[in-house]
């Protein structure tokens, strides 16, 4: 790895982008380093293939692989200024937006909700999205702003010139693995509640909630115990805070006896239920036929992957940011069950997008 000033890191973006080479920059969580990878023009044979960065859409069918010649990085310990001349001038049109959009996730909530008291389903997660337009977005800006917003998550901006640039500030983990001490870690992260007007939790965690974070961690449980040998640790259930969301947060560690396929694992329980439902392939069908469009990278997965390791976030907290048609996708999901209250899932995801709405950066 190489570390370069921040003026020759933006002289970078701009020749990549500039020649519609595919490039991504990201923060891993609680660190001061900005990471760079960008594509070359060589065949993929003839560069390193050991270090790359792993896109990967929700549906599996749009993978994309940054392999990159040289790592670069800039320390941002002393660079954490916060933009506070938020001057988002779209507030008043995104708040009708979303109140257009919730009137049909509200009724799809309650179509969700019918098939879990019949048995279908124990739990789906159910998506919804805001477009605006992108008029004077400062990306430079808006990138700074997620690092200095959301310090605990795994903050990215990605490049590619069939998608364009997403914006992520992820707090959930899907899997890291460390090859050689064969040890994997994960992480249950489910059950949402919003902050009220002094900044704290706007009511106790409840039964649902807990459940709701209890589907996921049997559901890793039960596929590392049932299909490989080796030795589970479960960390005592957090609450963690996110912008002005608290999430039920729980790490899951797995020490292998033996060496195993990674990629293997990761198709096996991938989706998760924190990101599609649960039992898994009835609530991925009705995600299909229902949710109404076409996640592409959202609630999929990304992160570095080299020889010695592999760390891959699921893509929450995001937006699509498309310069070339003038539009913003920003996207937010919760978790149906039983006990769910339809209004406040619909303030769950309007809340998730509003923390993503308040941190984009315009003239």
């Amino acid at each position: 790895m190489i570390e370069i000033k921040i003026q020759d890191l933006y002289k970078k973006i701009i020749k990549h982008y500039s020649s519609k080479k595919r490039f991504v920059l990201f923060k891993r969580p609680n660190e001061n380093k900005i990471y760079f990878y960008s594509s070359t023009n060589k065949n993929v044979g003839s560069i390193n293939q050991d270090n790359f960065f792993l896109i990967s859409s929700f549906n599996q069918t749009s993978i994309i692989k940054i392999y990159t010649k040289q790592i670069f990085f800039i320390n941002i310990e002393n660079n954490n200024n916060k933009n506070n001349n938020k001057n988002n001038k779209n507030n008043n049109k995104n708040d009708f937006c979303l109140l257009k959009h919730s009137y049909k996730y509200n009724k799809l909530i309650a179509q969700a909700i019918k098939l879990i008291n019949i048995g279908l389903l124990n739990k789906i997660v159910l998506s919804k999205f805001l477009e605006i337009d992108c008029n004077n977005l400062l990306l430079r800006k808006t990138f700074q702003n997620f690092i200095v917003s959301y310090p605990n998550t795994f903050v990215v901006l990605w490049y590619n010139m069939n998608y364009e640039f997403w914006i992520s500030a992820t707090p959930e983990l899907l899997i890291t693995y460390e090859i050689g001490k064969k040890q994997l870690t994960t992480v249950a992260l489910a059950g949402t509640i919003t902050q009220d007007n002094s900044n704290q939790m706007m009511y106790d965690w409840t039964n649902k909630e807990f459940e709701e974070h209890q589907i996921v961690i049997e559901y890793i449980k039960n596929i590392l115990q049932n299909k490989y040998a080796g030795y589970i640790s479960i960390d005592k259930t957090k609450t963690i805070q996110v912008g002005s969301l608290f999430h039920l947060k729980t790490i899951i560690k797995f020490v292998f006896y033996k060496k195993i396929n990674i990629f293997k694992l990761l198709n096996t329980i991938y989706p998760t239920p924190s990101i599609c439902g649960s039992p898994k392939e009835p609530a991925l069908d009705f995600i299909t036929k229902y949710e109404g469009y076409n996640r592409q990278f959202y609630t999929g997965y990304f992160g570095p992957v080299s020889k010695n390791n592999i760390e891959l976030y699921l893509n929450l907290r995001c937006a699509n940011i498309n310069l070339k048609n003038n539009k913003i996708i920003i996207y937010a999901g919760s978790g149906i069950t039983a006990k769910s209250n339809i209004f406040l899932e619909y303030l769950e995801t309007d809340s998730k997008i509003k923390n993503i709405v308040s941190n984009l950066i315009f003239k």
